[in-house]
C-alpha cells in the first residue's frame, strides 16, 4: 500500500487536509474535499470526469489550480531529490545537551567518604559531565548543561560554581552554553485542587552563567512554595533568563492544571505527558486525552482573546504547522542528549536513568558502550515501521524511547493505543490551528513567548517602542480582506513603489503574503491602543551592510501629524538600529504625499534625492523622492 500523499480527515464537523511530508494543512470545502479524493494520483481530466455530476467544471478547475499553486510553491507534494532522501536517514551528530542529576548533600547526616556523596566528589562529577558534553559536541555550537535536583537546590553555591566553570570552559572551546537548573517534585503550599496528585517541577534556563547566583535563590529555599513565589522566581524579567513550570500528570484528571497555572501568572507551562507514561505504564492513552483536550480548549480560547502564553507540547506543534517545519524525530536520546546520574553512570536520556539495561558506562571509567549507544540512531519516524505510513509522522516525530519502552518493553516499538491517541490529538491540533489562524492568532508570538533575550526580535522591539502609543504585529491571514481593500487603487509609495504591486490585490494574494512571507521583508501592522489597525510598516535590508529600506503607510493622513505616532516611529527605528545592526534607512515617498514627507522630516530624515520616472501610474511616469535617515541622529 503506497503512502498517503495528502491525508484527509474530519474533526468537529469540519474537513481538513494535510501533507504528511511538509505539514502544510488547510480546511476543505465540499469541492476541495471531493477533488482531494483523487488528486494528485489521477490526471486532471479524470478528476473532471469523476466529479462532473457533483460540481461545475469551472469550480473544479479553480480548486485544481489552487492546489497546483500550492504545489509549485512547494507547500505540498514536494519531490525530494535523491540526495535529500539519503539525508533523511542521516543522524545529526554531536551532543547538544547533558542532564546531570546532582547527589544529595547533607553535611550533618552524611559522613565524608570517597563516594559521590561527598561535596568534592560532586564537584568532580560536574566537571566530568562538562567534559562529556564538550568532548562529544563535535560541530555543535549551542549547548545546554542541565542540573537536576529534587525538592529544591540543595547547595546553590556549588551549582553556581559549576555553572561558572562550565561557562568558562565553553567559551574556551568556542561554544555557546546555556545552563539550566531543573527542580522536580516541588512542594507547594496551599496546593490548588487542580494540581492535587500531580508532580510539579520548576526549570530555569540561563544563557549568562554569571547571572546564575542572582536567580537561583528562589529555587534554593527549603519548605513549601506558593505559586505566586514560584511564578516570580521563574519569570525574573531579565535578559537571557527563561523559566517554566513543568507538571507531570499522575492521573487522567488534569484538565484544570493549565487554567490554574495561567491564573497564577505563569507564562510558560509544560505538561510532561511523556514523563507520565514513562513513570506509570498503567495510564491508558485514551483516558489521558480528555485532560489534554480540556487544556487545549482552554488554551485556544485564551489565544483567540489574544491572551498569549506558551503551553507545551501544544505550542511547539502549532509552530511546526505554522512554520512548515516537519520533525521526523522528536527524541534526542542517545544522539544529541545524554544523562548522568548521581553516581556517574551514563544513560541515553534522563528519562531512562536508573534502568540498568540502558546504562552505557560511567564517567569515572571513561568508557561508553558505543555499540549500545548506536542503537538509538534508529529512533524516530523515519526508521520506525509503525510510523512510516502514519500521516502524523512529521508532527509526532516518532515519540520518545522512554515511553515506548514503558508501554511495550521495546524503545523502538510504539504502543498502538498510544499511536491512536497521538493521531487523535494531532487531528484536533490541526483543526484548532486553522480556526485560530483564521481568527488572527500569531503563532510566532505564541511559540517565542515570553522569555527575555539579549537581542530581542524586531517585533519585540516594536512592542517595547509602541507600548505607550500604538501596537504592532506581523500581518496575518485574517488581515487579507483589509489589506486588499487598503491596497486596491492606492497611490501611496508603500504600494506603487514595489515590484510586486499591481493595484488590484486580491484577498487570496494577501493570504499568501501572510502565509508565505518573503524572507527578507518584515511587514507589520500598526495598531491603535484599542487594537484597531491604522497603518503598515515594512523593513527590507539592502545589499550594503547596515542599511535598509523602510516603507510606511498610514490609512488616515491625519495620523502622520500625531505626536504619539512620531515618537513611536523614532523609537523603533533607533532600537532597530541598535539591535539589528542597521545604521541608516531609506524611505520612498510619492510627490503627492506631502503630509508623509513632513512626517519623515519631523522624524529627522532628510531628502536624499529623487528617482526620475521611477513609477508608472495612470498612464504617466512619476518621480519618487527618497528620504534618508541615520539611526544615530533620529
Amino acid at each position: 500500500m503506497p503512502k498517503e500523499r495528502i491525508h484527509r480527515f474530519e474533526h468537529g464537523g469540519k474537513r481538513y487536509a494535510i501533507d504528511p511530508e511538509t505539514c502544510f494543512c488547510f480546511e476543505c470545502d465540499a469541492i476541495s474535499w471531493d477533488v482531494l479524493e483523487y488528486y494528485p494520483d489521477v490526471s486532471v481530466n479524470q478528476i473532471y470526469h469523476a466529479l462532473a455530476d457533483k460540481h461545475p467544471r469551472g469550480e473544479l478547475a479553480e480548486v485544481v489550480s489552487e492546489l497546483e499553486w500550492l504545489r509549485s510553491t512547494k507547500s505540498i507534494l514536494t519531490t525530494p531529490k535523491r540526495e535529500e532522501l539519503g539525508k533523511r536517514f542521516e543522524v545529526e551528530r554531536g551532543l547538544k545537551r547533558v542532564v546531570l542529576r546532582l547527589p544529595h548533600i547533607n553535611a550533618q547526616e552524611a559522613p565524608r567518604t570517597e563516594s559521590t556523596d561527598a561535596p568534592a566528589a560532586a564537584d568532580q562529577l560536574g566537571r566530568r559531565a562538562l567534559e562529556l558534553l564538550l568532548g562529544r559536541a563535535r560541530e555543535q555550537k549551542t549547548l545546554t548543561l542541565e542540573f537536576l535536583e529534587v525538592g529544591h537546590v540543595q547547595n546553590p553555591q556549588r551549582v553556581v560554581q559549576l555553572c561558572e566553570d562550565a561557562a568558562r570552559a565553553a567559551r574556551l572551546a568556542g561554544k555557546e552554553l546555556t545552563v539550566a537548573v531543573w527542580v522536580t517534585d516541588v512542594e507547594l503550599a496551599k496546593t490548588p485542587k487542580a494540581l492535587e496528585g500531580h508532580a510539579v517541577g520548576a526549570k530555569l534556563e540561563i544563557k549568562d552563567a554569571q547571572g546564575v547566583a542572582a536567580h537561583l535563590g528562589g529555587l534554593a529555599r527549603q519548605g513549601p512554595a506558593t505559586l505566586a513565589r514560584l511564578a516570580k522566581t521563574l519569570q525574573p524579567e531579565a535578559p537571557g533568563v527563561a523559566g517554566r513550570i513543568v507538571v507531570c500528570p499522575k492521573h487522567p484528571e488534569f484538565g484544570g492544571v493549565v487554567p490554574a497555572l495561567d491564573n497564577a501568572g505563569f507564562k510558560i507551562i509544560e505538561l510532561d505527558l511523556d514523563g507520565a507514561y514513562a513513570a506509570d505504564p498503567r495510564l491508558e492513552p485514551q483516558t489521558m486525552l480528555a485532560g489534554l483536550s480540556q487544556s487545549a480548549v482552554y488554551y485556544a480560547e485564551k489565544l483567540r482573546a489574544h491572551n498569549y502564553f506558551r503551553l507545551d507540547p501544544i505550542a511547539p506543534l502549532f509552530w511546526r504547522i505554522y512554520n512548515g517545519s516537519p520533525q521526523p524525530r522528536s527524541d534526542p536520546a542517545g544522539t544529541n542528549e545524554l544523562a548522568v546520574d548521581e553516581t556517574g553512570h551514563v544513560y541515553p536520556s534522563w528519562r531512562l536513568m536508573g534502568r540498568e539495561e540502558f546504562r552505557l558506562g560511567a564517567l569515572q571509567d571513561g568508557i561508553i558502550d558505543e555499540e549500545r549507544l548506536a542503537e538509538f540512531e534508529n529512533v524516530g519516524s523515519v526508521t520506525t515501521a509503525a510510523c512510516m505510513r502514519c500521516w502524523a509522522r512529521n508532527l509526532c516525530g516518532g515519540g520518545t524511547a522512554a515511553v515506548h519502552h514503558a508501554l511495550t518493553g521495546s524503545f523502538r516499538t510504539p504502543c498502538p493505543d498510544w499511536c491512536n491517541a497521538q493521531r487523535e490529538w494531532m487531528a484536533a491540533a490541526v483543526s484548532a490551528f486553522n480556526i485560530l489562524s483564521s481568527a488572527g492568532v500569531n503563532f510566532s508570538r505564541v511559540y517565542n513567548t515570553l522569555a527575555s533575550s539579549a537581542k530581542p526580535s524586531l517585533f519585540a522591539l516594536a512592542r517595547a517602542a509602541f507600548r505607550m502609543t500604538v501596537g504592532m504585529r506581523p500581518i496575518e491571514e485574517a488581515d487579507a480582506a483589509m489589506l486588499a481593500r487598503w491596497e486596491n487603487w492606492s497611490d501611496a509609495a508603500y504600494f506603487v513603489y514595489d515590484e510586486s504591486a499591481v493595484l488590484m490585490a486580491t484577498r487570496y494574494d494577501r493570504e499568501m503574503d501572510a502565509l508565505h512571507p518573503r524572507g527578507i521583508d518584515h511587514e507589520l501592522i500598526l495598531l491603535r491602543k484599542s487594537g484597531a489597525p491604522f497603518g503598515l510598516l515594512k523593513i527590507r535590508p539592502e545589499q550594503t551592510p547596515g542599511t535598509a529600506r523602510a516603507f510606511v503607510y498610514l490609512r488616515n493622513e491625519a495620523d502622520y501629524a500625531a505626536d504619539s505616532v512620531r515618537r513611536g516611529f523614532r523609537a523603533i527605528l533607533k532600537e532597530a538600529g541598535a539591535q539589528q545592526s542597521l545604521r541608516s534607512f531609506t524611505v520612498p515617498a510619492m510627490k503627492w504625499e506631502k503630509k508623509f514627507a513632513e512626517f519623515l522630516l519631523a522624524l529627522g530624515f532628510s531628502k536624499a534625492g529623487t528617482q526620475r520616472e521611477a513609477v508608472y501610474l495612470h498612464g504617466h511616469y512619476h518621480d519618487v523622492d527618497l528620504y534618508a535617515g541615520c539611526t544615530e541622529k533620529l
